[in-house]
């Protein structure tokens, strides 16, 4: 395609639509993820393929090598009625293209076979919940630069986050006197009633339990509200969780009463950050303000981990921007192919 950098040109590009095929490039998916600075669990091989399961879509997963060295990944999906090429899933915080962040040109180079896949296709591409520092829009800016493709950007939701540049004790000096007397309360309440917070692992959960005892807890929380209430959403869970609990990249923080869980925040692992997805809680653990313990539990571990951000992801509820300290812009671009 005219107007490409020519740093492009070395590259080879493909596209995988069968499942098997993509989970056998995972491995080499999930090595490229952990140099990219995506989100690894949004952006890992395994949330692809769950997604793709789930939601019963085709693949459509360009794919960008030099020689046989694995450059870029853009993990797309055909939708149900083919009108649009698109990311797979609304329970994915932040979508991008996997790619080593100086590596514009594998970045460029797939959103712009994307494009014109789009574009043969007669459908259009929508790429969303895209952060500004994402490949994926440093891509699109090199691409309108060198007047290979255009785009249309608009905002499209905001995200509260913690930057983790101080102590938590001299973080909570940044919170208002009523904050910390409700902190202080949730905590005494807690002991009272014998109920503790900790990080799960594989040894004290099996990794095969924890969808079901999320599921469980999500649902007495959130009731006919949950977002997971349908069979394909809980297929997800169940067949996403166990490997990225093994591996780190979901991190699972419960509430626990007599040694039983009564409530949990499922934490997902960023490139340098823990970033708090879902949770839920039974009505007995309701009066030690389950969500403030587990929060203050997830902010303090990655303190502990030197993590840069603890992050809230999507939405503006006022319980997170109680905690917040800065705030996000989430993007969404439709591109347009030029002649």
């Amino acid at each position: 395609m005219s107007g490409i950098s020519a740093a492009t040109t070395s590259l080879n590009y493909g596209v995988l639509t069968a499942l098997p095929v993509v989970a056998a490039l995972a491995p080499e998916w999930n090595a490229l993820l952990a140099r990219s600075g995506c989100n690894l669990a949004f952006s890992s091989a395994q949330w692809f393929i769950a997604a793709c399961h789930a939601q019963a879509v085709q693949p459509y997963l360009l794919v960008a090598r030099r020689g046989t060295m694995l450059a870029g990944l853009l993990p797309l999906v055909v939708t149900d009625d083919g009108g649009s090429i698109e990311f797979p899933s609304y329970l994915c915080d932040y979508n991008d293209i996997v790619s080593e962040p100086e590596d514009v040109g594998a970045a460029a180079g797939l959103l712009a076979h994307a494009g014109s896949a789009a574009s043969a296709a007669s459908s259009k591409l929508v790429l969303t919940n895209l952060r500004a520092d994402s490949n994926c829009l440093r891509a699109a800016a090199e691409l309108t630069r060198t007047n290979a493709i255009k785009f249309t950007q608009r905002r499209e939701q905001s995200c509260f986050y913690l930057p983790l540049s101080t102590s938590f004790g001299e973080y909570l000096q940044t919170r208002s006197r009523s904050f910390r007397k409700g902190l202080g309360r949730a905590r005494r309440e807690a002991e009272r009633n014998d109920v503790c917070v900790r990080e799960l692992d594989a040894a004290s959960c099996p990794p095969a339990q924890l969808p079901e005892i999320f599921l469980s807890l999500n649902y007495n929380r959130f009731g006919h509200n949950s977002h997971f209430k349908s069979p394909a959403a809980q297929a997800f869970v169940h067949e996403l969780f166990p490997s990225l609990f093994v591996e780190h990249k979901l991190r699972a923080f419960a509430l626990l009463a007599a040694k039983k869980i009564v409530g949990l925040d499922i934490c997902m692992t960023g490139s340098n950050s823990l970033c708090t997805w879902n949770g839920g809680f039974n009505a007995e653990a309701a009066c030690c303000s389950p969500g403030k313990l587990l929060i203050e539990a997830g902010i303090r571990r990655a303190y502990e981990l030197q993590l840069a951000e603890y992050d809230f992801l999507r939405g503006t509820h006022s319980y997170k921007a109680s905690w917040a300290l800065a705030a996000r812009i989430l993007n969404r671009i439709e591109l347009q192919l030029r002649d």
